[in-house]
């Protein structure tokens, strides 16, 4: 059964993947062995950690490529639900629990994972399932508001730890869930007129937000302060020029870059491999995202084209964000790059969420049937909308 499935999936993906997820470890040990020697005392602390975690990622990579997709739509409901308990627990904790100033880490015998990171694959789970299941009742307002309530709800606690950045991702990643499976334009442009204006309030009336925003938008003449990060980024991606100065040579790991194995991984690696090299992992990206998008227009559900979509726009939104920190274009925000940065067990989520997006492939249909049904489905929707004249 297991060869079976294997042969139907998308190979080009699956190969892709496990190319970033080996790449990410040569590049966290050549991003944080100077931290690691000066803080833990030994060169590879961060190595091993990683390595570790890679191996749990694979583990699930392959035994979420191997369970039926439509489970986890069933069981969207009871993991929103845990992830709203397990977001309860972490903004419950002690202040004594915080990490920077944010509560977003909980610890579960030797497990410490990021919430948010499970919380993300439950809402679109559970988005997935309610906009298969609704159908064209999506178009209705009390429908689209009861699952943007859901959104709400998610990103609201995650607000609370705080963690924007996050929240936002979600936000965007749960509107264009609603927006594929057929939610008006008009609904969603009006919620988006709302919450834009209040995304902007909490920039402005966040003390450290605004300091972020003024860095980045006075970065020169404060380099030494909020502006710092985005300026060395800046210097290390200026080192590395077209062909970078080799892996392990970079210089901005040490100490100039504050979380060159996390936050700013983007930096570290066009210092090390340059214009072309960034250029190059670009593309693998591009062609993941590529791969993920078609494995959700070829779907054979709507439950699994829905699923696909809001996994892989995940990806492609988590990577643009850090990249836009990395090259100065947004104010600074903790973004890990997928796959690539040092990130605890995000990792291993961000594999199961591929496993996923595999597993749905191992189903999907032949181009001209998609092509066929789009142009009935468009037709309905003409008819209908002249019966509603």
């Amino acid at each position: 059964m297991l060869k079976n499935r294997m042969a139907q999936v998308d190979m080009s993906l699956f190969a892709a993947v496990l190319v970033l997820l080996g790449l990410g470890i040569v590049l966290v040990y050549s991003s944080s062995f100077a931290v690691a020697e000066h803080k833990f005392g030994g060169s590879d602390f961060f190595l091993v950690r990683q390595s570790v975690r890679a191996l749990l990622a694979i583990t699930g990579f392959m035994v979420f490529i191997n369970i039926d997709y439509h489970v986890w739509g069933k069981l969207g409901n009871l993991m929103y639900l845990i992830a709203l308990v397990l977001l309860a627990i972490v903004l419950l904790l002690p202040e004594t629990s915080m990490v920077k100033g944010a509560k977003r880490w909980l610890t579960i015998g030797p497990v410490t994972f990021q919430v948010s990171d499970f919380a993300r694959m439950a809402l679109i789970l559970v988005l997935a399932r309610n906009c298969d299941n609704e159908g064209s009742q999506i178009r209705e307002w009390k429908v689209f508001f009861r699952n943007c309530v859901l959104i709400g709800i998610i990103c609201g606690m995650i607000l609370l730890e705080p963690n924007y950045s996050t929240a936002m991702i979600l936000g965007i990643t749960g509107l264009a869930m609603l927006f594929l499976s057929g939610a008006r334009f008009a609904h969603i442009t009006s919620l988006a007129l709302l919450l834009v204006p209040l995304a902007v309030l909490l920039v402005m009336k966040t003390p450290y937000r605004k300091a972020r925003w003024d860095g980045f938008i006075n970065m020169a003449e404060k380099k030494e302060s909020m502006g710092y990060q985005a300026y060395q980024s800046l210097i290390g991606l200026g080192n590395g020029g077209l062909f970078g100065v080799g892996l392990g040579r970079g210089e901005q790991k040490f100490f100039y870059l504050p979380e060159p194995h996390t936050d700013f991984a983007l930096s570290i690696l066009g210092e090390e491999i340059g214009f072309i090299g960034l250029m190059l992992v670009g593309a693998l990206f591009v062609f993941v995202i590529y791969r993920g998008m078609r494995v959700s227009l070829r779907a054979s559900d709507k439950l699994g084209q829905i699923m696909a979509f809001g996994l892989t726009i995940v990806i492609a939104l988590y990577a643009l964000m850090h990249a836009f920190v990395g090259t100065g274009l947004i104010p600074t925000t903790g973004i890990p790059l997928p796959f690539l940065s040092y990130g605890g067990m995000s990792l291993v989520f961000m594999m199961c969420s591929m496993g996923i997006i595999l597993n749905i492939s191992s189903k999907t249909r032949p181009l001209s049937e998609v092509q066929r049904l789009f142009k009935g489905e468009r037709i309905s929707r003409i008819r209908e909308s002249k019966v509603k004249r």
